[in-house]
């Protein structure tokens, strides 16, 4: 039994750190939506987004840290700084292009 939950385990993790990827560059744009049906709540673009996330990166409208990300990310652009984006890059998670977003920081 232990063995088993130990493979199931590992496979997760193997599975959840194949789709994922970190990307560093300048914000170019930032669109937040305060409200309504969207299926993303902030969209961020990069000065050049990477060819696996061509249109960018998004946070879901009901992501538990939306305000905080927000925050981040409009300090880290009125400061010029590079901001890294671990993103999902898993197809099935994808909106036209962009990828979710999982977690943020500078540099």
């Amino acid at each position: 039994m232990y063995r088993a939950l130990l493979i199931f385990l590992l496979f997760v993790s193997a599975n959840t750190i194949a789709t994922s990827n970190k990307y560093c560059d300048e914000i170019q744009r930032l669109r937040i939506w305060a409200q309504g049906s969207d299926q993303y709540g902030i969209w961020v673009e990069y000065q050049e987004n990477p060819a696996a996330c061509s249109g960018g990166f998004f946070v879901k409208h009901d992501a538990n840290n939306k305000d905080l990300l927000v925050s981040f990310l409009l300090a880290e652009k009125a400061q010029g700084n590079k901001v890294c984006i671990q993103a999902i890059t898993d197809e099935s998670t994808m909106i036209n292009g962009r990828c979710r977003v999982n977690y943020v920081y500078n540099p």
